[in-house]
Formats: C-alpha cells, sequence, structure tokens
C-alpha cells in the first residue's frame, strides 16, 4: 500500500522544488549569456540582470493558481482593508534603511577581514546608476521576494508561526547575500518583510519595501546631497526614534500580529 504523503510534507516538497527552480533558472541563464558577455558593456552585471528575472518568473510558475490569487491578486488587502499600509510600509522601510545603515556603518567590519565579511562596493557602485535601478531596485527585489517571501516564506508560513516562518525566510535571505555585513542586514530587514507581508496579506508590501530600501541605498550612495538630507543628524535621529517606536509597537500589538496563528 502505498503510504500517502502528509500535507506539511507535500508544502515542504514545494517549497524546495521553488528554490531548485529559481536556482536552476539562474544557473542555466548565466551559463547561456556568459559567452556573450565581452559583447555587453557591464557584462555580468546585464547577466546577473537577465539571470534575475527569468529566475524570479520561474520561481512564480511553481507557485499554485489558488495561491497567487491569495498573494499576488488579492486587492483587499491593498486598497479596501489596508489602504493607510503602503504608507506604513514606505515610511518603515526608509527608517529601517536609515537607522541601519547608520549604525552598520560604525561597526568596524574589516577588522574581521575583507573576504567573506563586506560587499565589494567598488565594483557594485561603478556600474551606472540607470543600471542599478533596473538591477538592483525593480528587477532584483522582484525575483528575490518571490523566491523568499512568495515561495519560502509563505510555504514555510503555512506550517509554522509566523516568527518562526519569518526567522527561516530571513536566514535564507541571509545566507543567498554572501558576506557577513550584507547578511546580517539582510536577516534584519528580510525578518520585518515578512512580517510586513503577513500583516498586510499581500506579496506587494513585500515588494514595495524592498524597492523603497534599495532605492534609498543607491540614491543616496550615488547623490552627495541626497546622502547629506538623508544621513543628516535629523534625518537619523527621526529614524531611530521610529525604529524604537515601531519595536515597542510591535511588542505592544503583537496579538495582532500573531492573530492568523491564533485562528488556525
Amino acid at each position: 500500500m502505498k503510504k500517502e504523503i502528509s500535507p506539511k510534507s507535500k508544502i515542504l516538497r514545494k517549497m524546495i522544488i521553488g528554490i531548485a527552480v529559481y536556482c536552476g533558472a539562474y544557473l542555466v541563464t548565466t551559463i547561456m549569456l556568459f559567452s556573450f558577455s565581452s559583447f555587453l558593456k557591464y557584462g555580468n552585471a546585464m547577466i546577473g540582470t537577465c539571470a534575475s528575472l527569468i529566475a524570479g518568473f520561474a520561481a512564480f510558475l511553481t507557485i499554485t493558481s489558488d495561491e497567487k490569487s491569495l498573494l499576488f491578486y488579492n486587492p483587499e488587502a491593498l486598497f479596501i482593508k489596508k489602504p493607510y499600509f503602503i504608507l506604513i510600509v514606505i515610511v518603515s522601510a526608509y527608517c529601517l534603511t536609515v537607522a541601519f545603515n547608520f549604525l552598520f556603518s560604525k561597526i568596524p567590519w574589516h577588522v574581521l577581514g575583507d573576504k567573506y565579511v563586506v560587499q565589494d562596493n567598488e565594483s557594485f557602485y561603478s556600474i551606472p546608476l540607470y543600471l542599478r535601478l533596473i538591477s538592483y531596485v525593480i528587477i532584483g527585489p522582484f525575483a528575490e521576494e518571490v523566491l523568499f517571501r512568495g515561495v519560502i516564506f509563505f510555504r514555510f508560513r503555512k506550517v509554522l508561526p509566523v516568527l518562526a516562518a519569518a526567522f527561516g525566510s530571513a536566514l535564507f535571505f541571509a545566507i543567498y547575500h554572501g558576506n557577513l555585513m550584507q547578511g546580517l542586514y539582510a536577516f534584519i530587514m528580510g525578518f520585518v518583510i515578512c512580517i510586513m507581508m503577513d500583516y498586510g496579506g499581500s506579496f506587494i508590501y513585500a515588494y514595495v519595501f524592498h524597492v523603497t530600501a534599495n532605492l534609498i541605498s543607491n540614491l543616496s550612495q550615488e547623490y552627495e546631497y541626497i546622502n547629506n538630507v538623508v544621513y543628516s543628524k535629523p534625518g537619523i535621529i527621526l529614524s531611530m526614534v521610529y525604529l524604537v517606536v515601531a519595536i515597542i509597537l510591535c511588542y505592544v500589538f503583537k496579538d495582532r500580529l500573531t492573530k492568523k496563528d491564533k485562528e488556525c
């Protein structure tokens, strides 16, 4: 007699398939385009952008139609029940980006060494702004959110409480970034993104948060006057205050954030 697979095993198997499809599509696309890199200006960045886009769509296809209607096409989660929430997401992304970038800038990462500790900013920011906006602000967040929130967190969430599911997704997100500094930053931001998406009930909140964070980082790095405004003393203080207040409010209203767990 054939042993029946449990619902939890099916969900986790779907998650593994989604991860495998994303990685496979990214690898195959990279290999196929690698021979053209010498003919392309900023070839590695272009290849990475194309690979991310294709991998993101490939992972998207592993999500069932019922799940897509709930996660991607749910207008009630966006505009009817929570018309204010998109603004909270944007403000949160902005303040957390400023607060954590400031805090991380005070940590002597290079004491630990360069390899696998910090990002190679020289090569990263040598790419023109327009290409960074396309790659790291539009396409990259889409692909990464489909994988880490749409596939991994959404699957974990079906079998785990929200905080445990967010921790698992954030841990994968941290490892994906490949170095200690970005990994720790990605873990914190990824955890917050999961909570935002779960409470809001839509993938769009995760995507908007990620886009906002990456946009602030790239524009402030590119333009000195934006950097001076964003990381001015008032800007940093307000962001830090917002961070502290947000943590307190999350604790006070933790029952609302975990309401779905109690309903199960």
